[in-house]
């Protein structure tokens, strides 16, 4: 018989080998010698890669990948595992713990802890700082410790908390390249464009890093590639930093189509009585639920008019979800358009989309007044373009 050198035991495996190979089992019919540990393997068998469970020894260090080979799956059902997530799952409480020790319990990862504190009778501030500004659900997001973020948001702490210097939880989450901690506080509301005061933003940050999937995550939730840190940089500027040849073209990419998609909506709002000859500033993206008011900068530079030409500006209602798509028409979030101090008009008395537009030459300050709308999930593209009628 084989057995483990060191410890003089069978090797793993070998018991269950020796029950195939008895006679008495040899001897039965095939459905008869079906055993639990064949139906578990079939089951596993079945289960989908995404499906694969971590979990962690007793030292806390220690990450095993289980495919599932010494668990009975069958304990847990979908909606067991989504309040799982939530953590509905045990209504524990235990020992509450001080604000620093709550804390530490978040920035070690300590999940029961944290968990059996905020059920305890506690009233915990969840948005408390230390001196850098750093807040709960920053550590978590900095540490990528998801089920711990989920326990925050599901208390109500605040995900659009700022340190000192501007960053907020998405950033670190997207400059520590953890995917899942990104999408939870974009669906949690996130500010995506939101800037540190270097004026980077989420995507700037994934960019420099190289990080294919959270840079198209970002880019599909509204993020807006043309905004310009403080030393006037895009987000491609730093993609080309990370010498990652799909975040760079991934960015081109997305501004070519939402260029491509609002020069077609455009053409097909007038029917192809308008040529559009030139953008006067790169296109913009803001997000209703980032805020009532969005505002830019740029520069403009005057050239000769040709007869029947102008200055139009566009705010399309647009739709990231699979295809990006834009409207014109239909019920608007503008309530004011104001450059340089001064109103614009609607060009059409019944509609907000489409606005005469003057820049002065040299810097220019545009600004927009939207309805609030904080759980909404349209984006605004806009940009302003030299017309011509034809």
């Amino acid at each position: 018989e084989e057995r483990d050198e060191s410890s003089g035991k069978p090797k793993p495996g070998d018991e269950s080998r020796e029950r195939r190979e008895r006679p008495e089992d040899a001897q039965r019919p095939g459905w008869e010698r079906r055993t639990s540990a064949d139906d578990r393997k079939k089951r596993r068998e079945d289960i989908p890669v995404d499906m694969l469970l971590f979990s962690c020894g007793p030292d806390k260090g220690q990450t095993t990948l289980s495919l599932g080979m010494d668990l009975n799956l069958d304990w847990m059902s979908l909606d067991d595992f989504q309040k799982h997530l939530n953590g509905e799952d045990e209504i524990l409480s235990g020992p509450p713990l001080s604000p620093s020790e709550l804390r530490d319990a978040v920035k070690s990862g300590d999940y029961m802890a944290v968990k059996l504190a905020l059920n305890s009778k506690e009233d915990y501030n969840l948005d408390q700082e230390d001196v850098s500004g750093m807040s709960l659900s920053m550590l978590a997001a900095a540490g990528g410790q998801d089920d711990i973020l989920r326990l925050l948001i599901k208390k109500g702490v605040r995900v659009n908390g700022r340190q000192k210097n501007g960053t907020t939880a998405l950033m670190h989450a997207a400059e520590k390249n953890f995917l899942t901690t990104v999408a939870i506080l974009l669906e949690a509301g996130s500010y995506v464009n939101a800037q540190t005061l270097g004026g980077e933003t989420a995507l700037m940050k994934a960019c420099k890093r190289g990080n294919v999937d959270i840079v198209r995550l970002l880019l599909e939730n509204g993020a807006d590639c043309n905004i310009l840190s403080k030393h006037k940089n895009t987000a491609l500027y730093f993609a080309k930093l990370s010498n990652n040849l799909m975040v760079c073209d991934l960015i081109k990419d997305h501004n070519n189509i939402l260029s491509s998609v609002a020069e077609d909506t455009i053409r097909a709002y007038f029917e192809s009585r308008l040529v559009l000859l030139d953008p006067v500033f790169p296109m913009a993206c803001h997000r209703l639920c980032e805020g009532p008011d969005f505002s830019i900068e740029f520069g403009f530079k005057p050239q000769p008019q040709p007869e029947g030409s102008g200055i139009l500006l566009f705010i399309f209602h647009a739709n990231f979800l699979n295809e990006i798509s834009a409207r014109l028409c239909g019920s608007c979030s503008v309530h004011a358009v104001v450059l340089n101090d001064k109103f614009q008009l609607p060009i059409f008395l019944d509609s907000h989309f489409i606005y005469s537009f003057s820049p002065n030459p040299g810097i220019n300050r545009l600004f927009i007044r939207l309805a609030e709308a904080p759980a909404a999930k349209v984006k605004l593209l806009i940009c302003a373009y030299r017309v011509q009628l034809q």
